[in-house]
């Protein structure tokens, strides 16, 4: 079980940091306005996240924004206004971008058609802007952590208790783990296949 979580986590990191990297050569080299745009798609599904999370566990919610800002000297590309509830429920509304990101990564990389080719290439965009503001922050990435905290008491109550771990209950957390370790490394290597030509076109620049 220890080699699924460790897959998961660094899968977890390397996604983040290449999101990072390539996010900051695109706002580099094109117009924000453009890169928002082509993020889009992700923005809505990480602060709706928020939005429908907040809904659904009954805490007041506010606008929604879309839209590029400078908010205490940090661009912003959307934010979503959530009233101030107990730590449980927020930490639910904070992890709810990871959940529904995770999850519409799965389903494009599982069960999306890839024939026609058009089809196959609204895929891989989705991935990429999906992937791309799965982990806005630092603070998103911790949102990663939760799964792991989750097997970690389980384990841990069954431990003090004295109880027996019921015999599928190890297996599935390793197929759970090795699944979203795979759709992270998936998506990484959309990242990867973006970020060369970025980093050539770099070199080319600087050659000339």
């Amino acid at each position: 079980m220890l080699l699924s979580l460790l897959a998961f986590s660094l899968a977890a990191l390397a996604l983040f940091f290449s999101s990072q990297a390539l996010l900051s050569r695109l706002f580099r080299r094109l117009p924000l306005n453009l890169v928002f745009f082509l993020l889009l798609p992700g923005i809505f599904l990480h602060e709706f996240s928020h939005i429908l999370m907040a809904e659904i566990l009954r805490v007041k919610t506010g606008e929604l924004k879309l839209k590029p800002e400078i908010v205490n000297g940090h661009l912003t590309l959307g934010s979503a206004q959530i009233a101030l509830t107990d730590p449980f429920r927020l930490t639910l509304i904070g992890i709810a971008p990871f959940i529904a990101g995770t999850a519409s990564l799965w389903l494009l990389l599982n069960l999306v058609p890839k024939d026609p080719v058009y089809l196959l290439l609204i895929t891989y965009y989705l991935v990429f802007a999906i992937a791309s503001t799965l982990f806005s922050s630092a603070s998103d990435l911790q949102a990663a952590a939760v799964p792991l905290i989750l097997v970690l008491l389980i384990l841990g109550g069954f431990s003090l208790t004295n109880l027996s771990l019921p015999p599928d209950l190890i297996p599935a957390i390793q197929v759970f783990f090795f699944n979203l370790a795979r759709v992270f490394a998936y998506t990484l290597g959309v990242n990867l296949v973006l970020l060369l030509p970025l980093k050539l076109l770099r070199k080319k620049v600087n050659m000339g």
